[in-house]
């Protein structure tokens, strides 16, 4: 097993346990779904058993981006969100969709707590992008309905996690749609920035000094994210022992994060500036041929939770800079 470090479980979770605010006090408004006529009763079966609704969800609350973003594409506006590292604690592709004040819950090293969720009086909670939802959701189902990963904690796509929240709405039609035209944009990606098929990449994030945590795992969202870019993670990453998704090295070990595109986000300024002036990471060819592309905080975030609204978004944002270092 890996050891679990600071950088590790940066790269492990989602945004959401760095924060370091309050949750929200305002007044959530209710949501409201206009579910198709007729979808009612509903049952969602995931790996953690089932989510039934007798009829449409009015008050929902959204435990990741996934579910929130589907949520949001679908026309449903939340009653709680759990608090991102953003600047208001929503993402800055969520903000311009959300148009009330969803209260925002604080994720700590279980998750959130459930009686902050049961506070919100919820008819639904969406975690199927949930890392946490393990500790959760034996709280939380006896309580209100609660979705889970169908494969494992960061496994399903953002196709899955939409087609679930769909279903529960009542409007898997629409959530086709939304796939179509996202899956559109990620294949637009291939003819536009040919330089990028077939190359290598890495993605790290510089927590504390002297180490660097690395993504690993074929299995892991980010990962799926490049490669239906047309990209593969690096085979010395990808053979790195370990069972979780990323793994920790010390500085000394940093040539194996060497790539066609090597993608780097320090939490601080001053870890960036000691990575960028270490004499190691400065000598990777990558580096040296100028293929590394530092990250900042949104663009890393909208990396780590890929979702029918952070794709797109990464690929206005992001992509251009990996297509001119694939082609450098």
């Amino acid at each position: 097993m890996a050891r679990r470090t600071p950088a590790l479980l940066a790269l492990l979770l989602t945004g959401g346990l760095l924060a370091a605010c309050s949750p929200a006090e305002n007044e959530p408004q209710p949501g409201g779904s206009a579910a198709a006529s007729g979808a009612y009763p509903v049952t969602l079966t995931h790996k953690l058993g089932t989510t039934t609704l007798e009829k449409a969800p009015e008050r929902i609350v959204a435990l990741s981006d996934a579910d929130l973003d589907a949520l949001l594409l679908l026309g449903v506006q939340p009653v709680g969100v759990y608090q991102t590292v953003s600047e208001g604690g929503i993402n800055p592709w969520a903000k311009p969709k959300i148009t009330g004040s969803p209260a925002q819950l604080a994720q700590g090293e279980n998750g959130v707590d459930p009686e902050e969720i049961a506070k919100l009086n919820p008819d639904l909670v969406l975690a199927g992008g949930d890392y946490y939802i393990d500790n959760e959701y034996k709280a939380l189902s006896p309580l209100v309905p609660t979705t889970a990963y169908e494969t494992g904690p960061f496994e399903d796509s953002w196709q899955t996690t939409l087609r679930q929240v769909a279903k529960l709405l009542g409007k898997t039609e629409q959530g086709e749609q939304i796939i179509k035209d996202v899956q559109a944009k990620v294949d637009g990606v291939k003819t536009q920035y040919p330089a990028i098929t077939g190359k290598t990449f890495t993605i790290s994030q510089v927590y504390e000094a002297g180490t660097i945590g690395v993504l690993r795992s074929d299995q892991d969202v980010t990962v799926k994210a490049f490669n239906d870019l047309g990209m593969k993670l690096a085979p010395a990453v990808a053979a790195l022992p370990g069972d979780d998704f990323a793994v920790t090295l010390s500085l000394e070990k940093i040539a194996t994060i060497d790539a066609d595109v090597v993608l780097v986000y320090s939490t601080e300024p001053r870890l960036q500036t000691a990575l960028e002036g270490n004499t190691l990471f400065g000598n990777l060819p990558a580096v040296k041929a100028g293929k590394y592309v530092p990250l900042p905080a949104d663009q890393f975030m909208a990396l780590r939770n890929p979702s029918p609204l952070s794709i797109p978004y990464f690929i206005d944002n992001t992509v251009p800079a990996v297509a001119k270092a694939a082609g450098a």
